[in-house]
């Protein structure tokens, strides 16, 4: 006598909460996939009228001949020049940097602060031009350690205020690269 297996089915399906956390599990590695890549591109953005252009360089000059958007060495300083035009006068301009980069999680942990620093503005070449003045303004990144830059994508924010006003608004941004 031979057993029938003709009329015996054996269920093979997934359970659907199986297939849902798997499903689940995709998309979260889609959206990482997605964040990881498009976190920065290097370039700028002017956001305030009379803003012309956000440079950076490692080359400490009045204005540097060529933008430089990624760096193949980690140099020690990279100063960031914001050029402009008939910008009112009693405008107070500060730059802030954030740095990031992909790390483990435990390093992340053991590593805190990037230690960064971004000196005052240095005015190269300003005067009066129309109702408020123009010129280059000259910003230096440096690691507070003294220690090259870290690789990693960097993000320069360039704020205005007027003259006796604490509310600042972001005029420009610049984005670069520094490659380890």
């Amino acid at each position: 006598m031979l057993p029938e297996t003709a009329t015996r089915k054996v269920d093979r399906r997934w359970p659907w909460y199986a297939l849902a956390v798997m499903g689940l599990a995709a998309l979260l590695l889609v959206a990482a996939a997605l964040l990881r890549e498009g976190s920065s591109t290097p370039g700028e953005e002017l956001y305030a009228p009379g803003f012309e252009d956000v440079a950076v360089s490692t080359e400490d000059t009045s204005y540097p001949p060529s933008d430089v958007l990624r760096f193949g060495e980690r140099p020690e300083v990279v100063y960031v020049y914001l050029a402009f035009e008939d910008l009112p006068r009693g405008r107070d301009l500060e730059a802030r940097v954030e740095h990031s980069r992909r790390q483990s999680a435990l390093s992340w942990l053991l590593a805190g602060g990037d230690g960064l620093e971004v000196s005052d503005g240095q005015e190269e070449h300003l005067g009066p031009s129309g109702d408020g003045i123009s010129g280059v303004v000259k910003f230096a990144v440096r690691a507070e350690s003294g220690e090259p830059l870290p690789a990693g994508e960097y993000t320069v924010s360039i704020y205005a205020a007027e003259e006796g006003t604490k509310a600042k608004d972001a005029a420009a941004r610049k984005y670069f690269i520094i490659q380890d």
